[in-house]
């Protein structure tokens, strides 16, 4: 872009813009994953509602394409784009919780961590994801999996209300009573409508205090572990949080030396419920087989919610799948345990969610999130340092995910899928009717496919599906 209109847009914005030029504008275009290499435009930090609707304007006048970045945190770099805009809603961090509703109204900017702080600060929570540096918008437009599910649902079964700029720069509100067919769209659909500038939560009592932390196993005691875990899980509290966890013990100060390097299988305890209860309840799972280090002590919901971050920090590559398996059978945990085996570098993980109870308590088609029944989220996350040892590690997140689509429910996760041109897994997610309905509401609100750095939903027809 040239100068006069890279001038031009500075006037129309409160917010900051940054073209290639300029000092801070590789800092600007980053994003959390490394293996993203992105060279936008424009980015444009926008610091209210008002700069995204001049950004978009300013970006539909240029013929810029536009990609939108709320955390940054996207696995498979849709916050970013070659030679278009970047709408960054990064400045746009706020959270106001009205503790008597049970509400909270947060900007698109937000950072689960932000939306934690303030929430706890009245003993309340969003259900959210498990890494406190996501981006509150990416997750929960694609669905919103956590430490909560069990209890209270998804992020997304718990959104009231989004404002949302459209692409001709008009400013709509979806919600149960007004655009229902968007608010349905945003719950799950992904950012392929509008760009959301805020979401209005429902509040549920949690913390401040909580009990959690790591149990470890010897990785080759895998399949010990996940046949527990998986009658455990079928009769455990909905307050009860338990995933596993396969990794090489990082250099921690919760991990006894003599274990760093080690590779392990974690049980993932994290237990919400009355704390007069809280030993009670977790015994069977400290009496389970002979832990090598038991790391469960009270802590604080926020630092619950910050605890993995340290495996999985922004600047290493990154390729990712996940895939939904009906079951927990010999079979499938055997699958799971020789994948958890073979992890190709010392960072990278894969975690085993049960996906139960109030998640799938919810009506198949009251939400865009096309997954409603009981399963089991298997999670491959391919990290490294060295871009020398991509081919290596992207090969074995294929090879993991082929492996379990044999045993699958034949979709995804979205948020935890990295692009991939060969396969089609967004289509994989939604099935053909809730595709087209989709379809229909993206031809209402963008019927140019301006915003397609997405899991992208194509237009249909131009019918309103208002």
């Amino acid at each position: 872009m040239n100068n006069d209109a890279l001038d031009r847009l500075r006037g129309m914005l409160l917010g900051e813009v940054v073209g290639p030029a300029d000092p801070g504008y590789d800092a600007a275009r980053g994003v959390y994953n490394a293996m993203i290499d992105k060279r936008p435009a424009v980015v444009a930090r926008c610091r209210g509602t008002s700069d995204v609707i001049g950004a978009v304007r300013f970006a539909r006048e240029e013929g810029l394409p536009i990609a939108v970045r709320g955390g940054g945190h996207s696995v498979a770099g849709h916050g970013t784009c070659d030679d278009g805009m970047v709408i960054d809603l990064s400045l746009m961090r706020g959270v106001h919780v009205d503790p008597v509703r049970r509400t909270a109204r947060v900007q698109a900017g937000a950072l689960l961590g932000d939306v934690d702080r303030e929430t706890q600060v009245y003993g309340l929570a969003v259900p959210t994801g498990q890494m406190s540096e996501t981006g509150i918008a990416g997750l929960t437009l694609n669905g919103g999996l956590g430490m909560l599910l069990h209890k209270y649902g998804l992020t997304c079964d718990n959104l009231l209300s989004a404002d949302m700029v459209t692409v001709a720069g008009e400013v709509v509100t979806a919600s149960e009573d007004s655009r229902p067919e968007l608010f349905w769209a945003l719950r799950g659909g992904g950012g392929n409508f509008g760009v959301v500038t805020s979401f209005e939560f429902r509040l549920h009592p949690v913390g401040p205090t909580m009990l959690a932390g790591f149990l470890a196993h010897p990785a080759e005691q895998a399949p010990q572990v996940l046949e527990f875990l998986r009658d455990f899980s079928a009769t455990s509290p909905a307050h009860l949080s338990v995933d596993a966890l396969f990794m090489r013990a990082p250099e921690a100060d919760f991990v006894p030396s003599e274990f760093w390097g080690m590779p392990l299988v974690n049980l993932f305890v994290r237990y919400f419920g009355p704390m007069e209860e809280a030993w009670q309840t977790v015994q069977p799972l400290r009496e389970f087989g002979a832990p090598l280090f038991d790391g469960l002590q009270p802590m604080s919901y926020v630092a619950v919610q910050s605890m993995l971050d340290a495996f999985s920090p922004a600047g290493n590559l990154h390729y990712w799948t996940s895939e939904f398996l009906p079951q927990l059978q010999e079979k499938e945990i055997n699958a799971v345990a020789a994948i958890g085996a073979d992890l190709p570098s010392s960072i990278s993980i894969v975690n085993v969610h049960p996906f139960d109870t109030a998640a799938t308590a919810v009506s198949p088609d009251a939400t865009a999130f096309a997954h409603r029944q009981d399963s089991w989220l298997i999670h491959v996350i391919g990290q490294w340092e060295d871009t020398a040892d991509t081919d290596r590690c992207r090969t074995w997140v294929k090879k993991a995910g082929a492996a379990l689509q044999a045993f699958g429910l034949g979709n995804t996760y979205l948020n935890t899928t990295s692009e991939d041109e060969r396969t089609d897994r967004v289509r994989a997610f939604w099935d053909g009717e809730r595709l087209a309905r989709l379809a229909r509401v993206k031809a209402a609100y963008d019927p140019d496919n301006v915003l397609r750095f997405n899991h992208n939903i194509p237009p249909a027809g131009k019918e309103s599906a208002r």
